[in-house]
């Protein structure tokens, strides 16, 4: 049995790391900059919660196969630069190319339309390793970086919900009875490569970046309702990867110390764990919280009554980058290869 985080341990413990970081800081006078640019799109209706459905790789259904397919991609959604390839492993699916966490998505959706049914947790668990590497397997033969790791993680998750929900993630969730914390505690307790935590100055330090990242998917999959609807979804973090901390710093809403940007600059990778690495993970979190609440300030003021949570914010950070990634191409960001993010 394995302690169980509280509801407010991911935000607490990334404050605490914050009031110590020597080489990351939030830049607290430019959030309000990028809150109102945020607050103007949610708005204008531009910024709702109907992203993830808007992606046409993404479920229509509202069913409990949808749920399973959000579970799967997600077990398998992590770490999509490889530094030892300098091919982009890129993804062609119904004549479109996808790269990153939608080349995952194109990829399970073209082994459904082969006849392996990812969704089926029982097909997943009798998966070879070669049979997934082929399923992942990018044009030109690209291929991923920690593919052994990728299998043992959808090994245990499919494993898992077999022995502990039959099969079926739906019951996770109904266990969780529309709470996305008690969600949460149910992930990390069950799937252990969804508990990404660390150790910081001595203290424990929780992210759960792909644990959060499951049920906000869920939650815009559902649109906020039946399976997706959750009564404290606003508790629920950004997920703190290596690309929404680059749009925060391009943003001016972190700083990075001179030592840290020339490591970043070098290419040099940070360890999963490492200080720097957890005071980049943990500032993302804090300085995203806090534009939070400068949009919902101006709401309030001008008595919009609209959605905004971490989630929201972190789907507008993450499409930055990728709309503009000539833009941020001198904007450092750290990487790391792991399952966690």
């Amino acid at each position: 049995m394995i302690e169980q985080i509280s509801e407010v341990q991911v935000l607490d413990t990334c404050q605490t790391v914050v009031s110590q970081s020597k080489d990351v800081k939030i830049i607290s006078s430019n959030i309000p900059k990028l809150a109102l640019k945020i607050y103007k799109l949610i708005e204008e209706e531009k910024l709702t919660l109907d992203e993830f459905k808007k992606c046409p790789l993404h479920p229509k259904n509202e069913d409990e196969e949808a749920i399973n397919w959000i579970f799967v991609v997600d077990s398998l959604n992590f770490c999509f630069f490889d530094p030892n390839n300098k091919s982009h492993w890129t993804v062609t699916w119904k004549n479109e190319k996808y790269t990153g966490y939608f080349g995952l998505c194109a990829a399970i959706n073209r082994a459904i339309e082969k006849g392996i049914k990812m969704t089926d947790m029982k097909t997943c668990s009798k998966l070879t390793r070669d049979q997934l590497d082929e399923i992942l397997l990018g044009d030109d033969g690209t291929t991923l970086p920690l593919l052994q790791e990728r299998y043992l993680c959808l090994q245990q998750s499919a494993n898992n919900l077999l022995i502990k929900y039959k099969g079926n993630f739906v019951n996770c969730i109904l266990e969780a009875n529309h709470s996305a914390q008690d969600l949460l505690k149910i992930i990390s307790k069950n799937f252990h490569h969804f508990r990404d935590e660390s150790i910081y100055n001595n203290e424990k330090v929780a992210i759960y970046k792909r644990a959060q990242i499951l049920i906000a998917d869920i939650w815009s999959s559902f649109r906020g309702t039946g399976f997706g609807e959750f009564h404290d979804i606003d508790t629920i973090t950004m997920f703190a990867d290596y690309r929404v901390p680059q749009v925060l710093l391009y943003f001016g809403v972190l700083e990075y110390s001179d030592k840290l940007k020339d490591t970043l600059k070098q290419g040099i990778l940070l360890k999963h764990g490492a200080p720097e690495e957890v005071e980049i993970r943990a500032a993302s979190i804090v300085a995203v919280d806090g534009v939070v609440k400068e949009v919902k300030k101006l709401m309030a003021k001008n008595n919009i009554h609209k959605t905004c949570n971490s989630i929201m914010v972190d789907t507008y950070l993450w499409g930055y980058r990728r709309e503009n990634a000539d833009i941020l191409e001198d904007t450092p960001y750290h990487k790391t290869l792991n399952i966690y993010y």
